[in-house]
């Protein structure tokens, strides 16, 4: 009977996948502003996504576009069915919630951002975090330290794709600590730990490794220092220039103030005809003040560098100066934004205080009882508050760099199911 089940929703599974195929193959593969830079690997893409790129237009040419969404959703497929997988073999969903859970997961393909159609990074990144999380949660339960180790080459895939992932790395040491304080053991996964701690070196050396053989530089992708100083300089104050000495710093930051003032993008002088909050106007023109008056500006003021990558570079280097001491004499402007930024990105506030409440509940429960339920509750949660809080700190937290977490409150509702559903049949 078990086994019968099992095939069923095997059966169902497999119908998903087919129907998400499908609807992926009859949609148009679509390119966005951001896709140029990965298919011409410019500088200021992290290498994942373009010799990803690479490679496919090497093996389908002319029909790069179609190989693009044939791989990735046959590669979401299988990190969905990678995830559901584990659920199941860990006896967190049994066959019922984990075609639930399947439909969920697939969503992304089939709506809204429709991220296997896209020649962006979601659909590469979703995949390989759905793997990610599915080694983590194994590991939480199991215990067994090479699922840990095993998700250590994709942790180092996803961050050369993506660097907003970064924060699985705490996670993945927080977990690694949990165990081995549960075992009475730090000696059995120090080098776990030891691997964990070196990987951001690590993926940092592979990232300044294909700017030198593509681009000449041995550096890191410069754009962090663009996405960071767009809050600062959201918030900033005219007086702010006496915070710079250097000349060139000074003058960029004289004149891109001005031209944020001049097109109502600051703070002190935002445009609210459309937007009813200066923190909605910085998140939906986000994409307008950076490749605006920041961009344009910094390019102006750099124009002597001897080439257009130099440029960039120069222009990472010195916005990433800038940032800090901009937020500290803007602290407190600089925090009201961050913190709206990130309650946007939950979804609102009510959204906060239930994830929150979840983390929390999941968390002393746990202490309290070594159980699987809350294993699986806590730690998705926490990825969930993670990805957003990190998120709101550089860039404008929208549903492209928050989706990934979006199932966490529908495995909650299955798990929680699950667990009920098990408690009454044992009785």
């Amino acid at each position: 009977m078990v086994k019968w089940i099992q095939q069923k929703s095997n059966i169902a599974i497999g119908i998903l996948f087919l129907m998400t195929l499908v609807v992926v193959l009859r949609n148009q593969t679509e390119m966005f502003p951001d896709s140029i830079g990965y298919l011409n690997m410019h500088i200021i893409r992290t290498p994942g996504y373009p010799l990803f790129l690479q490679l496919i237009q090497n093996v389908f040419g002319d029909y790069y576009d179609s190989g693009i969404a044939i791989f990735q959703i046959v590669f979401g497929c299988f990190s969905v069915y990678y995830f559901i997988h584990k659920l199941r073999s860990n006896q967190v969903l049994n066959d019922f919630f984990s075609v639930c859970f399947a439909f969920v997961l697939l969503l992304p393909f089939l709506v809204g951002l429709k991220i296997a159609n896209n020649i962006l990074t979601e659909s590469i990144s979703y995949s390989l975090y759905l793997i990610i999380v599915a080694k983590f949660i194994s590991f939480f339960i199991s215990k067994q330290i090479k699922e840990l180790y095993y998700s250590l080459p994709i942790l180092a895939c996803l961050l050369i794709t993506r660097y907003q992932f970064i924060y699985l790395i705490p996670i993945g040491l927080g977990l690694i600590f949990w165990i081995s304080y549960q075992q009475k053991s730090f000696k059995k996964h120090a080098i776990s730990i030891v691997l964990f701690i070196t990987l951001p070196l690590i993926t940092s050396l592979i990232d300044r490794t294909y700017h030198k053989v593509v681009h000449g530089h041995f550096v890191s992708t410069p754009w962090t220092g663009m996405n960071m100083i767009t809050a600062p300089f959201f918030v900033s104050d005219a007086e702010d220039e006496a915070l710079f000495e250097d000349r060139i710093e000074k003058e960029f930051f004289q004149r891109t103030h001005y031209s944020l003032i001049e097109n109502n993008m600051n703070i002190n002088d935002v445009d609210l005809t459309v937007f009813p909050t200066p923190t909605q106007f910085y998140i939906g023109r986000f994409a307008d003040i950076t490749m605006g008056p920041i961009f344009k500006n910094g390019k102006k003021v750099l124009e002597d560098s001897p080439s257009q990558i130099e440029r960039f570079i120069a222009l990472d280097k010195m916005t990433s100066n800038m940032v800090k001491p901009l937020i500290w004499d803007n602290f407190s402007k600089w925090k009201r934004l961050y913190i709206q930024n990130a309650i946007h990105g939950f979804g609102g506030i009510k959204n906060v205080i239930l994830y929150i409440f979840i983390a929390l509940c999941s968390l002393f429960f746990l202490w309290k009882q070594d159980q699987n339920t809350y294993k699986v509750l806590g730690l998705s949660s926490l990825l969930l508050i993670a990805n957003v809080l990190i998120v709101a700190i550089g860039m404008h937290a929208v549903i492209r760099f928050t989706f990934y977490n979006d199932w966490v409150i529908f495995l909650t509702i299955f798990v929680l199911l699950n667990s009920l559903n098990k408690k009454l049949y044992e009785s």
